[in-house]
Order: C-alpha cells, then sequence, then structure tokens
C-alpha cells in the first residue's frame, strides 16, 4: 500500500513492519514512492536527507510474518561492490538499518521494460553495446550476471544505459558451479535453466533482448531458427547482421560468441552502413576510448613500480612490459621491443634488451654473448637471486642471465592480487584477459 507523498509522517520503520509507507524514514532515507519489486526485493524511490539527492532504494520483500531476509540483498551487494564501470548500476551506498539490510544506487528515468516495442534500430544497438560494455567487464572479473533482462537495464536521461540487479549472480572459480536461480523465465540460455551458467549465457539473453526490440517478438523455445519475426529483422537491417543474431542465438552454447567482449565487437562490425549509424560509433567508441584510458591510468599508476610499463601494445594499445610473453589485455604476440628497449644491448633471438655483462637473454633460451663486459651497469636494481649461481634477477626474468638456468620458483610480487593457476606468476584479471607469462585465460 502506497501513500501520498505529501504525509507528514517521519515515523522510523521497525525490522518488523510488514508495509513500508511513502512518507516513512528508513535511517537517513525518505520514502516517497513504491517502484515495484523484483527476485527478492522491493524497491522505492527515496531522498537521501544528508546528501539532498534522489535514490532507488532497494529493500528485501517481507513475508507473511513480515520478516525480512537480508541474504539475497547483501550477497548482491558483495557481487557489486567488486565492478567499477560507467555501464553497471554501481553501490551507492549499503547499510543494514534496523536489522534489515538497505541498498541504495542512482535513480534511473526507468527500464528498458518500460519501453515500446520494436525500438529504433539505433537506440537499441546504442543501449546494447552500452550493456556489453559492463557485461565485459564483469566477465573479466569471472562474474555472470545470470538474469540480464529489459527490467534490468536502467536508462538515464543522457542516454546512458546501465545494467543492474546481480541478485542471482555468481562468481566462477575453476569448475562451474551450479546454482538454484535460473534467472527470468523467457531470457534464460537453455543450459542456464539446468543449473550451468557461462559467459555465454548471458550473452544469449542480450541476444533475445536485441531481436524481441528489434522485431517486437520474443523468440521462445526451442529456439529454432528462424524464429517469428526474423522477415521484420532483415527488412529493418542486413544479412549480417541477422547473422550475427542467428550466432547469439544458438541453441549449442559452443556455437555462441566466448564472453560480451566478443560479442561487442562482432555486434559493432555488424551494424548496417545504410543505416548511417557512423556517429553513433564513433561517440560509442569515444566513451570506450575514455573508459580505457581511466583504466590503463589505474593500472599505471598501481603497478609501474613493479613492471615497468614502457611500451605500448600494437595492436591495443595498452601498457605492456617487455618482460611479458604476450600482451595480457588482447593476447598479441607481434610486440618487438628492440628500437625503444631501456637496455643497451638487444638480444638477436627475442628482440628483447640485456645488459651487456649478461652472459645469456634472460628472457629467451637463446645462444650465449660472446664478450660480456666485464664491468657492471651502474644504477641497475636487481631483486632477487639465483639459487644456482646466486647470480642477481630482476622480476620475472625466465633465465638466469649469468648461468642460464630457468628461473623455477614463480614470481609472486605484490601488489598483483592472484596467482596464474597454471605458471603460479603474479597476475590481475582486474585488467588483463591474459596471463602475460604463460598465455593462459583470466577470463
Amino acid at each position: 500500500m502506497v501513500r501520498s507523498t505529501n504525509t507528514k509522517s517521519t515515523k522510523t520503520i521497525r525490522p518488523s513492519s510488514l508495509d513500508l509507507k511513502a512518507g516513512q524514514k528508513l535511517g537517513k532515507y525518505r520514502l516517497s514512492k513504491y517502484l515495484g519489486e523484483g527476485g527478492s526485493c522491493e524497491v522505492w524511490k527515496a531522498r537521501d536527507t544528508v546528501e539532498s539527492i534522489w535514490v532507488a532504494l532497494k529493500i528485501p520483500l517481507a513475508d507473511v510474518n513480515g520478516k525480512r531476509d537480508n541474504q539475497a540483498l547483501l550477497r548482491e551487494i558483495r557481487l557489486v561492490a567488486q565492478l567499477r564501470h560507467p555501464h553497471i548500476m554501481p553501490v551507492k551506498n549499503a547499510d543494514i538499518i534496523g536489522g534489515q539490510a538497505v541498498l541504495a544506487t542512482e535513480l534511473s528515468v526507468g527500464t528498458l521494460a518500460d519501453c515500446s516495442k520494436p525500438m529504433s534500430v539505433r537506440r537499441i544497438i546504442s543501449i546494447s553495446a552500452q550493456v556489453l560494455d559492463g557485461l565485459a567487464y564483469a566477465h573479466r572479473k569471472r562474474m555472470v550476471h545470470c538474469d540480464v533482462t529489459p527490467g534490468n537495464i536502467f536508462l538515464f536521461p543522457n542516454g546512458r544505459a546501465a545494467l543492474g540487479d546481480f541478485g542471482i549472480g555468481l562468481k566462477l572459480k575453476g569448475r562451474m558451479i551450479t546454482v538454484d536461480d535460473f534467472g527470468t523465465p523467457g531470457y534464460v540460455a537453455p543450459e542456464q535453466a539446468y543449473g550451468r551458467p557461462t559467459y555465454r549465457s548471458d550473452c544469449f539473453a542480450l541476444g533475445l533482448i536485441l531481436y524481441e526490440y528489434l522485431t517486437g517478438v520474443l523468440p521462445k523455445w526451442p529456439f529454432r531458427w528462424p524464429p517469428r519475426g526474423c522477415k521484420r529483422l532483415r527488412e529493418k537491417t542486413n544479412l549480417a547482421f541477422v547473422g550475427f543474431l542467428k550466432q547469439v542465438l544458438a541453441v549449442d552454447p559452443d556455437k555462441r560468441f566466448a564472453n560480451a567482449e566478443k560479442m561487442r565487437s562482432a555486434l559493432l562490425q555488424a551494424v548496417p552502413r545504410k543505416l548511417k549509424l557512423a556517429s553513433f560509433l564513433k561517440s560509442t567508441g569515444r566513451k570506450k576510448l575514455d573508459w580505457q584510458k581511466m583504466r590503463r591510468a589505474a593500472f599505471i599508476k598501481r603497478y609501474a613500480a613493479v613492471v615497468p610499463v614502457v611500451f605500448r601494445c600494437a595492436d591495443c594499445g595498452e601498457p605492456i612490459a617487455e618482460s611479458m610473453v604476450i600482451c595480457p589485455w588482447c593476447g598479441s604476440n607481434r610486440n618487438r621491443f628492440d628500437t625503444n628497449t631501456p637496455f643497451s644491448h638487444v638480444c638477436t633471438r627475442c628482440h628483447r634488451g640485456v645488459l651487456p655483462e649478461w652472459r645469456f637473454c634472460s628472457w629467451c633460451f637463446g645462444p650465449g654473448f660472446a664478450s660480456p663486459a666485464t664491468k657492471r651497469t651502474t644504477g641497475t636494481r636487481y631483486h632477487s637471486q639465483c639459487k644456482h649461481c646466486d647470480g642477481k634477477l630482476m622480476r620475472f626474468m625466465r633465465y638466469c642471465p649469468w648461468c642460464r638456468r630457468k628461473v623455477r620458483r614463480p614470481w609472486q610480487v605484490r601488489p598483483f592480487p592472484e596467482i596464474c593457476t597454471s605458471c603460479g606468476w603474479s597476475v590481475d584479471s582486474t585488467f588483463w584477459n591474459y596471463c602475460p607469462w604463460c598465455k593462459q585465460s583470466l577470463v
């Protein structure tokens, strides 16, 4: 039951209260309007009386006895707190007030579910590209949303879209985890319906949304191609875009895009040129580059003292070091370092920098150097010792430059937060998609 917003009641809500009412206070928030419910929470428009701004407030649903279970909301808060991306709805504030969990987020103007169908091609592609950008970030963090629906895509006045409600999302660690929550009926991939969600399941759900808002028809099980409305899809787009959606909506997960990042790249390549979306693509690209610039700056600020990132990848432009076997951002192995290495000499085999006093290349198993200098380079900083010859080693060397033996001890260096499960060396999947030391995928 909702009362008008002009009520003068200032009664603080008790945890056992069955009905929340407009005008009542919950901590520093004054409830204004009931917006709806989803999953295990109800959502209110509320006024932050301290910051004097409007927010959306998520509160656990009350059962018939007036009790509210905090666990589902707390789980979502802990998941989303690890994500910082412009196209993922952030946690503005989270608290336990009077024994019940409360989550405050930005207040959107509505969700995609509030929009009419079919929608203009330009608008739904813009929204989908933004959601895929946010999903790609979540996938890099090994998180599967599990409930990508129109009602969980939030829209803002400046054209921005953000994915929210990670209530049943899960974090993948090693083997796949079986979950009990199957998502929202109508937007669930076949394998997720059996409790086996993957990154490809999120892509499938967004593909259903894209098809629905282009044609006005939501494909149904058993998802045979072509679904109803395919004629309209061909008329509004082109063969390349139809082929793109056909791959996204494949029943066999192995035939779909592996993750949201790959799906987003394919989406932008398939956009029909006749629609004159060049300005949209340019603006989308600019936003993405701005985000990449912020991410790059954050990475350099954190790791420049540990991994000297004086190079840019030839393919993706992200920061790399010559100690890396591949680019950890895009997996490229086409980078050469001989033109701008800070070292005075270059290995003829791997084209990485070496010092004149080294007897062997520390990066590859190349031949020895004929005339190593007897005088050591001043100002050289080493970080460890070879257990065989006691020679000095720099971080992330693969071979001892003095005796050529392979460095067996894994390089585990702070402040890297993770260890590669394949080689045991330090990595950070917040930034990287691949281990730069052994080429293992981190997503």
